[in-house]
This record gives C-alpha cells, structure tokens and sequence, in this order.
C-alpha cells in the first residue's frame, strides 16, 4: 500500500520539521526486513537444476520460483521453462519471461497458437502482447479465427502491440465478429495502431448494437483524431447510451472539431452530470472564438452558480481554452456587468493562469462590487504585484471568516522576504491588536511579519516571541527565521533564548529559525553552548548549527564538531557529522573523508550522504566515489545517490555495474544518479537514451521508475517511445507509470498525446491519472531536507528502518534510516517529498 507519508519540514533552509510534523507514519516503510534484494546464486543453481528434474512437481515449482530471481537468471531459466513438456512449467516459464521481457520469447510462443489447451494460446497471446516481434503478426492474425472468444480478444490484444503496419488490415477483417468482447478489444487495438485505415470502418461501427462496442468505437475515434469522423460522432450524440453520448462528447472534444461546436453547446445544459461536464470539457479543447463564446454563456449558470471558490467544469474548461483565446473575453466580462457567480468564475480562471494583465480588471471589478471581495482575494493571490499588498491589508479583519481567510492567503502569496515591505508592518501590526482574528489567524499574521523583511518587525516579532499562547510563540519563532538577518542581533538573542525553553516544540522551531537566519555570531554562541554541559538540547543545537555553518563556516567550528565525535555515541553522531559537512569549505569536507574511511557503516552512510552538499567540490566528489565501492550495501546505495548530485560522464562507467547489482537500494538511487548525470551532462547525443533505455524493463520497480524519470529530465526516449507507451499502459506498478507519463510528457509527439489521454481517462489509479493530465513541474533549485521515518507499528523514528522518497523530480531515493530513525538529504530538488514503500516491498 502506498500513502503519502513524508512531509517537507520547515521551509528551504535546514528542514527539520516541528514536533509532531517531525515524526511520519509509514504503513509502508518497514524495519529492514530480511531483504529480496540479494539472491543467492545457489538459488538460480538450485532452481535450474529442479527444472530438470523427472518429477513434474519438482519442476512445477521451479518454474514458479523464477519469479523472485533477478533478471539475467529469471529471464535465461524463464526460456528453459517455456520449452518443458509440460503445460504448467510453461505457461509459469511465460509468466516469468513477461516479467524479466525475455528477448526471444515471443518466437517460442508463436507456435502455441495452435495448441489444443486454450490456455496456452491465450498465453501466446499474452506474451506476444508484452514482447512485440513483427514476426508475430501473421500468427496472431490467423488466431483471431480461433473457435475460443477469449483467445480471440487476446489475439487482437497483442495484434494492437506489434509494431507493425501489417496487424491493421486483419483486425479490420474482425470487426463484426460475433463476440461484443472480441469487437471490443479489436476496436481497442485498431486505436493504439493508430493507423488512418481504420477511421472509416470504425465510422462504419458507431451505430454497433452492443452499447460496450458503440462506447469502444467513438473513444477510438476520438484517438484516431480523423476530421472524417466528425459527423459520425455528432450522430453518436443522440445514442439512447449515456456513456456513448459521454464518450463521443470527449472524442469530439480531443480531435478539436470545431465543426461540432453547434452540436455540443446544448449539451452544457443537459439534465446528467456527467453529459455537462464532457460538453464543456469538449468546448475548453476545441477553444475556437465560438467554442469560448458557448462557455462565456455557461458562466454562473448550473454547477457554476452555487461553486465556491474551487473546480467547477465551467471553470477548468475556460481555463483548457488558454489565456490566449480566452482571457481577453474574461476581463470584458469583468468590466461589465456579469453576475456575482459568472464574476467569481471569470476571476478564478484568470487567476489559475496567473495572468498579470488582468490584476487592474479584477481590483476594479471588486472595487464596483461587481466581483465578491473572497473571489478577488484568491485572484490576486496569483496575478496580484507588491502594489496590491495595501488592497489585500485592507481586508485581514473582516468581519466575514472567509475574507479574511482569502485574505491573508493573498497577503502570504504577495509578500517576499528578498523584497522587504516595511508598508506591510502596520496594518499587520494593527490586525494583531484587533479582537476578530481568531488564534490560528494570529498565527498566521505573524509569520507575514515575518514576510514582509522589514527590520521594524522584528520589535513585534520579539514581543510575540515570548507570549503565553503556544501556537503564537511558534509562528513569532518561525517568522524570525524568515526575517533573517534584518531582525539583528535582538531577533537572535531571543531565538537563542528560545532554545532553553522547557518546550519540545519552541527548542526545535527556535533552532530551525536560527539554522534560516543565525549570523557569526549565532554560531559562535551555539559552538559556546556546545562546549557547556548545562542540559542543552544537543539535537536541537546541532539543528541549529547545520544551517548556520551552510551560510557561515569556520575552520574552528568544523573542527571542533569533528572533534566530539571522538566522545559521541549513537543519534548524536549522525547530528554532528550533518552539522560538520553542511559548511561549504575544505575543513568539512576533510571531515567527511575522515567519517568515509571509519569503521562503522553509519559513520560511512552519513559522509556519504552529506558529500552531496558539496557540488564541485573534487575531494566531496572523490569521498563518494570511494564510498561507491564500500562493503556495507547500506553505504553504497546512499554514495551512489549522492554521485547524482555531484557526479559527471566519467562516473557512468562506476554506477553501471552498481545498477545491474543484486542490491535493490543500491541499484535504484544508481540508476536515479545516472539519470541526474546524463540530463545534466548532454556533452554526447543519445547518451541518455544509451544509458537508460536498458533499464525501464528491469524487474525491480524503483529502477524502472528512475530510468524513466531520467528519461523525462533528458527529454531522451527509448527509439520511437513504443516502450514508454506500453509501461504507461501495462505496468503493474504506479510509480512507475508516473515515471513513464513523465517520459512521454517531456517531448510528447501525437501517439504521445494519445496514451497520455488514455491514461487520464482510464488509469486505475487516480495520482497516474492525474499525472497524465497534468505535466509535472521540472525542479529548478535545491533543499535541505530532513524526514523521520516512524513504521506502522511503532510510535516514534526506528533507526535502520527501510524506506524509499519520491521526490519533486520523479526520482526515489531508498535505503535505510540513520541511527535517529532520520533521513537527510542536503540537495534534494524543492518540491513535496513522499514516503514511498521500501524498495524490497514495492510492487
């Protein structure tokens, strides 16, 4: 099961996550278990020696045990299996081969086409569908006469798999087969082929008599993307069949048929739900001055008219149309006289494509009421500037709750610390003194103080600093860090003084505002402290430490946390090695060559680890290169990770053996390093591809999710895409297919597109989908970022448990937890973080 379980802690310095945000349950993360991930190679010896065996048992089982090998033994001992006598070793051998893509399995297979069991033809099927070989084609196309449906469906199946121009005109043959499931699956194939011979024989279909059939025919139509299809979807607008209805309403929508906006427009009236939103979804794609106009006149009416200030169909439609065809309608309507409904919707969508031309339109339409005050706030938010921080002030006491909730969302989206506002600081100052806030509100008008990077709120700041209501202190605690250096030294002094609190929570949020904004002085008031033996928070200090270092080292201070490691034990040591090799000078990373060459493993992990904090630094980058060939697999796995961010071309050669090894942690971050290297290092075209493409078929989930995601970062593909569009569709994992809809949404040509909506139609898992709908971001800067890793059965961070992150970038980073149940990571892309199933678990 996967759950979203790690969260980025604090902001952008060093993240360490205030008590309870801290400390992430994972119903996937384990402590380590006794991990697949290394086979024995008498295991492979063993297996292959009972598939000789006499004993038809003996070999039965044999052949279901190649499953769990890696995949140069399980795809070699999968052939074997495939030529047994027997009919359950081989259809156990073409399991194991779809699983390890075994190269040549389909020639096997072909000639099971004509065996008596029907599970063995449907098995052919199966393969030849995983493991396209055009030399199949023929084969396949005589089965589709097979006297059994089922192995006719799967015929057609495979046929739509095979890269070959020759599987159309057989399946077209097929069309009226007597099976509804068999002309099902042949439409199917017919719309992955992609083959325009097919349009007017489907056209020919849309009036099938089955309903599932006539549903089957318009989306593949819609696929096909044929102006020849047009008029034959229109007709499939007035099948007695909701979904067909739906279904040719989308079709119409993806081939962009502005001949069909007539037809569809009154569907946006429609009675069904789901017949309204395909209409308007349709019209956002097709987007012709006539399309947009349909949807102006929807505004404010039906679902539109009682939305807040969400997703409504009307709202994500204007906004497909784009603000090019769009947005100039949008402000006419603003500036007339709209109703209060199609006012907000107007203003949502504007400011969901954070258009800046239209911010005087939105102030304007709010100052003649025309437009609610919330819906001009959360407009603002994204199209507003620094000259509408006094507007969005005005409204942070409001009498109403969502005023001022809207309101202060504004204010935090308008307001940068880089860009310091001292307008800011009265009418904040102001909204504190007033008795409508409510005390989260309050909490969050100080972090804005805290934003606005004016040095006259750091007196406010202080003074809310020591207050009696905790939620209070911990947002004036956390808005002194954001203030950074323009609070001076009496923001410091009361951080500093923060951290002797009795508190838990105001210790850690006082030390992670000081690793934000700590100065020479603060640090060496904190190494002061260090030296003392008076009950300090020593995690809390070094939290603090790390991030003041990364700003401001010192020889002295470097040497003198190396030096404790002399008297540490256990979790401390983790914090001081972090704290050390976080400063950016030579000092540090000596030290981490000095914690790379000790006895102990998690000595070893954490330099490891923290070299990555130092990008172009050789002797940081010779650190991890050593650590690459470690004997602890824990250590090698994070060494190969850190190579990511500090590696180039010539670290290839070192990772690739790391990637085809037996460790699944170690593999998947080498191949994520090797996908960070070749997208940063284009020195050679098609290297990415090269060193990728023979990894999206490996067994192991989190490599192929890796090679995938360095696929997208590459813009690279694996020869014509063929690959990434079967994984997107066929692969049992969901990360991995994320990984793939990342692959294809970087260059995405038509056949692309095509599977990319596929997927957001159909994919069973709603974050694919949405994946394919949505392009994800690429990361364009780094950060601090520290998770806890609590398993499922425990109640606090278990050291050594086993866990694997996907972060913002689509790569996973697996391993294992430090000695404080922790995990680091000094340049991980900004984004969210997410705790992923460990490797040896993921599926």
């Amino acid at each position: 099961m996967n759950r979203r379980l790690a969260r980025r802690a604090a902001r952008a310095g060093l993240a360490a996550a205030l008590a309870g945000a801290a400390f992430v349950r994972a119903a996937g993360a384990a402590e380590r278990p006794p991990v697949p991930a290394l086979v024995w190679p008498d295991v492979a010896q063993r297996i292959q020696r009972d598939l000789a065996a006499s004993d038809v048992a003996a070999r039965r089982a044999a052949a279901r045990a190649i499953r769990s090998l890696g995949a140069s033994d399980g795809a070699r001992l999968a052939m074997t299996a495939m030529a047994d006598p027997d009919d359950e070793v081989r259809l156990a051998g073409a399991d194991a081969a779809i699983r390890f893509r075994a190269a040549g399995a389909t020639e096997v297979v072909v000639a099971w086409l004509n065996a008596p069991d029907a599970r063995l033809r449907r098995e052919a099927c199966a393969v030849a569908r995983a493991l396209p070989d055009p030399r199949a084609v023929a084969p396949l196309a005589r089965t589709l006469g097979d006297a059994d449906a089922e192995v006719r469906a799967s015929a057609a199946a495979a046929l739509g798999h095979q890269p070959s121009a020759d599987a159309v005109a057989p399946l077209l043959g097929r069309l009226d087969d007597a099976s509804p499931a068999v002309r099902i699956e042949v439409v199917a194939a017919l719309a992955r082929l992609g083959d325009p011979r097919a349009v007017v024989p489907l056209v020919g279909k849309v009036e099938d008599s089955a309903p599932d059939v006539r549903q089957a025919v318009v989306r593949a139509l819609g696929d096909l993307a044929d102006a020849r299809a047009s008029s034959a979807l229109v007709l499939a607008l007035r099948d007695q069949s909701l979904d067909v209805r739906r279904n040719a309403l989308a079709a119409l929508g993806r081939m962009r048929a502005a001949d069909a906006v007539d037809a569809i427009a009154p569907f946006t009236r429609d009675r069904a739900p789901a017949i309204r939103s395909a209409a308007l979804a349709a019209l956002g794609r097709i987007a012709t001055p006539d399309a947009v106009d349909a949807l102006l006149a929807a505004l404010g009416t039906g679902d539109d008219a009682a939305a807040g200030l969400g997703s409504t169909p009307i709202r994500d439609a204007l906004a497909a149309a784009g603000p090019d065809r769009a947005a100039p309608a949008l402000r006419a309507l603003l500036g007339g006289s709209p109703s209060p409904q199609a006012a907000t919707s107007a203003a949502w969508v504007l400011g969901g494509w954070r258009d800046k031309e239209s911010e005087p339109a939105i102030v304007a339409a709010m100052r003649r009421g025309v437009l609610p005050v919330p819906a001009a706030l959360h407009a603002l938010a994204a199209t507003g500037a620094d000259a509408d921080v006094p507007i969005v002030l005005e409204f942070i006491t409001d009498v109403s709750p969502l005023v001022r909730a809207e309101a202060l969302s504004a204010a935090l989206a308008l307001l940068d610390p880089s860009r310091p506002d001292g307008r800011a600081v009265e009418p904040l100052a102001d909204a504190l003194r007033s008795t409508r806030p409510t005390p989260p509100e309050r909490a969050r008008i100080a972090r804005l103080l805290g934003r606005t990077g004016a040095p006259r709120a750091a007196p406010l700041l202080v003074d809310l600093a020591r207050t009696k209501e905790p939620s209070l202190r911990l947002a004036a605690l956390e808005a002194l860090g954001t203030l950074g250096p323009a609070g001076g030294a009496q923001a410091e002094d009361t951080l500093l003084e923060a951290m002797r609190s009795s508190d838990a929570a105001v210790r850690l949020q006082a030390a992670v505002a000081l690793s934000e904004s700590g100065s020479a002085r603060t640090r060496d008031a904190l190494m002061n402290r260090l030296g003392a033996d008076d009950g300090l928070d020593r995690a809390a200090l070094l939290t603090a430490l790390g991030g003041t270092l990364s700003r401001v080292p010192s020889d002295a201070a470097v040497a003198r946390l190396a030096s404790q490691l002399n008297t540490s034990a256990g979790p401390e040591r983790d914090a001081l090695i972090e704290a050390a090799g976080l400063a950016p000078i030579e000092a540090a990373v000596h030290a981490l060559a000095e914690g790379a060459r000790s006895s102990e493993p998690a000595d070893r992990r954490a330099a490891a680890v923290l070299s990555a904090a130092h990008p172009g630094d050789s002797a940081a980058t010779a650190v991890a290169r050593s650590l690459l060939g470690d004997g602890d697999a824990t250590v090698v796995a994070q060494a190969a990770w850190a190579l990511g961010a500090l590696g180039d071309g010539s670290d290839v050669a070192r990772l690739e053996p790391v990637a085809r090894g037996p460790d699944f942690d170690a593999a998947s971050n080498a191949v994520a390093a090797l996908g960070r290297i070749v997208a940063r290092d284009r020195a050679v075209p098609g290297a990415a591809a090269q060193v990728l493409c023979p990894f999206v078929d490996e067994g192991r989930v989190y490599v192929r999710a890796n090679a995938l995601a360095g696929l997208a970062l590459s813009g690279a593909r694996c020869g014509d895409g063929s690959r990434e569009i079967r994984i997107l569709s066929e692969d049992s994992s969901e990360d991995v297919r994320a990984a793939a809809a990342r692959a294809l949404e970087s260059h995405p040509n038509e056949a692309d597109e095509r599977a990319l909506g596929r997927c957001a139609r159909g994919d069973p898992s709603g974050a694919v989908s949405l994946r394919c709908r949505t392009p994800a971001p690429t990361p364009t800067k780094t950060q601090h970022v520290l998770v806890y890793v609590v398993p499922g059965a425990s109640e606090s961070p278990v050291p050594g448990a086993a866990y694997a992150l996907l972060f913002a970038d689509g790569m996973v980073r697996a391993g294992t937890a430090d000695r404080r149940g922790a995990v680091f990571d000094p340049a991980a892309p900004f984004g969210e973080v997410t705790l992923r199933n460990p490797s040896a678990l993921a599926r």
